[in-house]
């Protein structure tokens, strides 16, 4: 026992020095590091993700004013860890109209807004006049001729898949027309874990691994950013954890490879909140709060496994509350999101982190690091 620990050690070890070197673990190295326990071995590794976050980023923390817009509650599917869904008659069931959807604009313009991020439930009715993709294109033109400054980070690939189903189109020509009316970048949600037997428990009615890279990659070769995201700390196992970051690992030096105009702007680890998702799965996972040394070592391995590809990290203060977001800004993060403004999703499943903070807040928590803070627009330019 003593030897395989003194093994397991010497192995990280090699790991870490090998990232300060500048090369790339392998996933199965990832694993390893993930599976430590030891505490001088995480302290090892949350300080190599803190410098490599250095050397990659520097010292800077940046955030974005922006406003969540979840339009609509009401979804086709059933995941097995979502509170925030409804049947169209079921109580809480709601579909923003565009007054309202203006009006939530209007306000976060006035609170200095650079970007609306807008994603909702896969809403059977949005094709009631004939056509699912009108239907998103109106949102989009409707916001951008009362608002045409703002940055609209919007629709997943699961609802590019579904508008696509719905209107027996392909997934370029959805993205294209999403762009063409003014979706600045695509939000890398519903990716989940990219696996499928976790898929298949999780969200088994959602787009597979495949669909979600194909989408992905499609919206990168047509020149829309995106984000990429993990769903963490539920069924899943390190092994499935490592691979899911090699696929976005991989997706993203395929687009520098073939030269596609755009590629992921950042990545954020978002723990799994179960307080009131469906009981099969919160039963099955033995907790309703995120662990955060669990996010916390999974930030720092994602560091220093994608930060040659991905150089921006993010966590999420709505899931880990803003002490728990700050602390991950020592663990590899450079970022601390946005001020959300209202935030339904993850809200509804019984988190407990709030939904919005101030611009004050966030850069208080910054500078309780001593490190310096810089509001930045949704693909990383600084503003101001």
């Amino acid at each position: 026992m003593i030897q395989s620990t003194i093994r397991s050690l010497a192995s990280v070890d090699g790991a870490l020095k090998r990232a300060l070197a500048g090369e790339d673990l392998s996933e199965a190295e990832g694993e390893l590091l993930l599976q430590q326990q030891d505490p001088g071995a995480i302290a090892a590794i949350r300080a190599v993700a803190d410098q490599l976050r250095q050397r990659q980023v520097g010292e800077v923390v940046t955030y974005v004013i922006n406003r969540n817009i979840n339009f609509t509650n009401i979804c086709e599917q059933h995941c097995s860890f979502c509170a925030f869904r409804r049947d169209a008659a079921q109580t809480g069931a709601y579909w923003l109209d565009e007054p309202t959807i203006l009006a939530k604009t209007a306000e976060a313009v006035q609170q200095g807004a650079t970007e609306i991020c807008m994603q909702g439930g896969l809403n059977p009715q949005a094709k009631q006049n004939g056509s699912a993709l009108a239907y998103y294109v109106r949102l989009v033109q409707t916001i951008k001729a009362a608002f045409p400054q703002l940055h609209l980070h919007a629709f997943s690939p699961q609802e590019v898949q579904f508008i696509a189903r719905e209107d027996q189109l392909s997934y370029a020509e959805v993205i294209a027309a999403l762009q063409q009316a003014g979706v600045g970048s695509m939000p890398g949600t519903a990716a989940e874990v990219l696996d499928d037997q976790v898929r298949k428990i999780l969200c088994p009615e959602k787009i597979n691994t495949a669909t979600w890279l194909e989408i992905v990659s499609t919206a990168h070769r047509l020149g829309m950013p995106s984000t990429s995201t993990i769903l963490s700390g539920h069924i899943e196992t390190p092994a499935q954890q490592m691979r899911h970051l090699g696929w976005l690992r991989t997706l993203q030096q395929q687009a520098i490879e073939q030269q596609y105009p755009a590629r992921f702007t950042e990545f954020i680890v978002l723990p799994f909140v179960g307080q009131e998702a469906p009981k099969p799965l919160r039963h099955r996972v033995g907790r309703d709060q995120p662990v955060l040394a669990d996010a916390l070592l999974l930030m720092a391995v994602a560091r220093i496994f994608l930060g040659n590809w991905i150089v921006n990290h993010q966590p999420s203060w709505v899931k880990l509350g803003l002490a728990g977001a700050t602390t991950a800004l020592t663990w590899g993060c450079n970022d601390i999101g946005g001020t959300l403004m209202e935030e339904h999703i993850t809200t509804m499943a019984g988190a407990q982190g709030g939904t919005c903070r101030t611009v004050g807040e966030l850069r208080s928590a910054i500078q309780s690091l001593g490190r310096p803070a810089q509001q930045r627009d949704t693909l990383y330019q600084w503003v101001g």
